[in-house]
């Protein structure tokens, strides 16, 4: 079985147990599509009034995300010892998925303070994406790339048309692409045209691509509890389809899933070796090359992908098994229908 529909599976369970507990929260749109379900989701969600973003960023450092004293930027993965008396108003500090300056309408103070897009973040990472839209960077080689020691990579760059944006790392993706459905959904006149970029086709994507997993689930209960609304896109990820076009079933939903992702590279930095694992829709021929800063070709080899998850290990070292020089280099994976780009560092 697909690892997406697995996903999808145990999310199902998860959000029945959830649900049991609010049955009928939805019980006035579930049957409703389009245009019709929209208006509806947006009534049902509207009864947010909490408008103290002090107060908000006190529920989010020390008990919503905090886990152990501890809390994760939702780009790098860098996780914090903050303890439990934390407060946001250093490093890390928080990071509004929509942009404080898209808002508009007569509740920005409610948007503000809205925890269903707020987020733990690296404070020079929340200065570096600004308030660039989140979508697609087109060449991650030439890209701003922003990681610590754990898998999750994020970047800042051009996308296919020119604009500066900025991709959150694969690990976040869906949750990103929820927050920001959400934002649309529950406050008037929020779109997702931003700065000539049309955020939505990717949103799609990655809502899919990254199903809602136990941990959101289990923060959107967090947050329906202080704020007493949920994010429907999260409780029914089929919502989305319903919505903006697409389909209900899972396996019909793998099929806009690109056919190669990057899923993790591990360790970056790295010192002697790393792993890069990707995920393949169907068995197929790859070309891993290796690039440094000049843009010189230093390593090359071929591979096969099977069907599913791959690792493929790098030992550092050139073609001519010499080991590289400590630095920054580009790695491009090839395959006859795709093209993947990322950048690492070796120590």
């Amino acid at each position: 079985m697909p690892k997406a529909i697995i996903k999808l599976s145990i999310c199902l369970i998860l959000l029945t147990f959830a649900l049991g507990l609010n049955a009928d929260y939805y019980d006035t749109v579930i049957n409703l599509t389009g245009q019709n379900l929209f208006n509806g989701l947006r009534s049902l969600i509207s009864n947010n009034t909490n408008t103290s973003y002090d107060a908000s960023k006190v529920v989010l450092f020390q008990t919503l995300d905090n886990t152990g004293g501890n809390v994760t930027c939702v780009y790098t993965g860098q996780v914090y010892n903050v303890g439990y008396n934390y407060n946001g108003n250093s490093n890390p500090n928080t990071e509004h998925t929509y942009a404080q300056s898209w808002f508009v309408g007569s509740e920005t103070s409610k948007q503000k303070s809205d925890l269903h897009h707020l987020f733990v973040t690296n404070s020079v990472v929340n200065s570096s994406r600004g308030n660039y839209p989140l979508t697609t960077v087109a060449n991650h080689s030439t890209a701003n790339v922003y990681y610590t020691s754990t898998p999750r990579q994020s970047y800042r760059g051009s996308s296919a048309s020119g604009y500066t944006v900025f991709e959150p790392a694969d690990q976040f993706k869906g949750n990103i692409a929820r927050a920001l459905l959400y934002f649309n959904t529950r406050y008037a006149g929020n779109n997702l045209v931003q700065q000539n970029v049309d955020m939505l086709p990717v949103l799609l994507l990655w809502h899919v691509a990254d199903p809602p997993d136990a941990a959101e689930v289990t923060r959107n209960i967090g947050v329906y509890n202080y704020q007493n609304n949920r994010n429907p896109y999260v409780d029914h990820p089929e919502f989305v389809g319903r919505i903006w076009g697409g389909t209900d079933n899972a396996d019909d939903l793998l099929l806009t899933i690109p056919e190669l992702k990057i899923s993790s590279i591990y360790p970056n930095p790295f010192s002697s070796s790393l792993a890069i694992s990707v995920d393949s829709k169907s068995s197929t021929p790859v070309t891993a090359t290796v690039y440094n800063l000049k843009g010189q070709k230093v390593f090359y080899q071929s591979y096969t992908l099977t069907t599913g998850e791959t690792k493929l290990e790098f030992d550092g070292k050139d073609t001519n098994g010499k080991a590289l020089n400590p630095g920054i280099y580009f790695i491009q994976l090839e395959s006859p229908k795709q093209r993947l780009n990322t950048k690492v560092l070796k120590l």
